[in-house]
């Protein structure tokens, strides 16, 4: 499976109340590392992947649940509806920031001749969502964690 650094998260995971202590008893990470990238003495864009995949981790398993709950599962039943009939298809995922937390909110596939309109991404914008790629397998696995929440 390939695995996406989502900076995003980190950021979020650095910025948020959780002790470096905590962290790093799940991460392996040290303090030090952790307050390194916290204060900004390293800057994020020169972490290693292997660091970053270790927060994104923690993130993803501990983070969220503290924060928010989303109900997904109409969207979960859709996806798997077309996952089924097209396979991992790339789509456009929208998500937006929801108390700290990246909720997914819709979907669309990512096709070549047919782009998202002005229409769509005003409508986004308007709604304080943005957007990103991802394989449908993926957001599937997203949603689903997402919607454990409840």
């Amino acid at each position: 499976m390939k695995k996406i650094v989502d900076l995003g998260k980190i950021e979020e995971l650095l910025n948020s109340d959780i002790s470096a202590y905590a962290i790093s008893k799940d991460t392996n990470l040290t303090r030090a590392v952790i307050n390194r990238y916290r204060t900004g003495e390293t800057k994020l864009e020169n972490m290693t992947i292997k660091v970053a995949l270790k927060l994104q981790e923690f993130y993803d398993e501990n983070y969220i649940k503290q924060t928010i709950s989303y109900d997904s599962t109409e969207l979960i039943e859709e996806l798997k509806i077309d996952i089924e009939g097209f396979g991992d298809f790339e789509c456009w995922a929208w998500f937006k920031r929801i108390e700290g937390a990246k909720i997914y909110t819709n979907y669309d596939f990512k096709e070549i001749e047919s782009p998202l309109t002005k229409y769509e991404i005003n409508q986004a914008k308007e709604n304080g969502e943005q957007f990103e790629i991802l394989k449908a397998k993926h957001l599937l696995e997203l949603l689903e964690k997402q919607n454990e929440i409840l």
